[in-house]
This record gives C-alpha cells, sequence and structure tokens, in this order.
C-alpha cells in the first residue's frame, strides 16, 4: 500500500481503502498458495525499497518526493504494517484526553469529537447523557461542544 504525504480528508478513506484491499489479497494470496498470508507494508512515496520498485521496469524515483517524505520524521525509515494503520484508522473510541489534544488521532474529524467518547466520557465532558445532547439544536451543541472545549 503506498502513501502520500499530505493524508487529510478525503484521502483518509482512500487510505482505509487501500489497506482493506491490500490485507484481503493477501489473505487470498495466502489460501491460494497454502500459506500463511503474506505480510503486507506501508510504503510511503518517495521512500519506496528496491523490493517494491524492481517490481516495475519503468519505475523514476523522483527525489523532490522522497525529500518531502523524509521531512515527516514519523515516516522516515519506519517499517509499519497495513494491519496496523487498519487499525489505527478504524478505531472509534477514543479517551477524551486524547480528543481535547492536538494533534488529534489519525482519522478523526475534529468536528464531531463527541462521537468518540465512551458514555462515561461524554457525560464528564458535557455534563449530560447522549440523548439529552441530541435533543439540543444543532446551535445549541455547537455552543455546548464550544464551552466545554471539544471543538
Amino acid at each position: 500500500m503506498q502513501t502520500g504525504k499530505n493524508l487529510q480528508g478525503k484521502s483518509q478513506g482512500h487510505r482505509g481503502h487501500a489497506g482493506s484491499v491490500t490485507s484481503a489479497f493477501c489473505v487470498t494470496a495466502g489460501k491460494n498458495l497454502k500459506k500463511p498470508p503474506p505480510k503486507s507494508y506501508l510504503i510511503h512515496a518517495g521512500l519506496e525499497p528496491l523490493t517494491f520498485t524492481n517490481m516495475f521496469p519503468s519505475w523514476e524515483h523522483r527525489e523532490d518526493i522522497a525529500e518531502i517524505t523524509e521531512m515527516d520524521t514519523e515516516v522516515s525509515n519506519q517499517i509499519t504494517l497495513v494491519e496496523d494503520v487498519l487499525a489505527k484508522l478504524c478505531k472509534t473510541i477514543y479517551p477524551l484526553a486524547d480528543l481535547l489534544a492536538r494533534p488529534l488521532p489519525e482519522g478523526v474529524d475534529p468536528l464531531k469529537l463527541e462521537i468518540y467518547l465512551t458514555d462515561e466520557d461524554f457525560e464528564f465532558a458535557l455534563d449530560m447523557t447522549r440523548d439529552e445532547y441530541n435533543a439540543l439544536p444543532a446551535w445549541k451543541q455547537v455552543n455546548l461542544k464550544k464551552a466545554k472545549g471539544l471543538f
């Protein structure tokens, strides 16, 4: 699974979908070969290893892309399994402290932080139940989230 540098918003969905397809392919390939599924790794743009680029005879290395990607110390020289990336992207519950900190966890919608809270954290943060919150008009929900620092 190959990724680019700026994966925000719409691209997050594409990244998750690419990971799902990659995982499904590896499982199917493993069944066909009667072996455990092969591991799939996240490959960042510009940092493709020779084992990857050698599969494409006309591959052209882009040094400018490599330099941009290498600036992100999180991805430089990092080996990440696709299944680990999928686990992060598919996570739906976060502790309140994680949602109040910046940067937000990958894949979290900053306009809907309340949906990622447990019921207990929700009531603690907003001083009401989800049902009470959902009964409020949208503008009151927004004002409440702003007042409580969940925006």
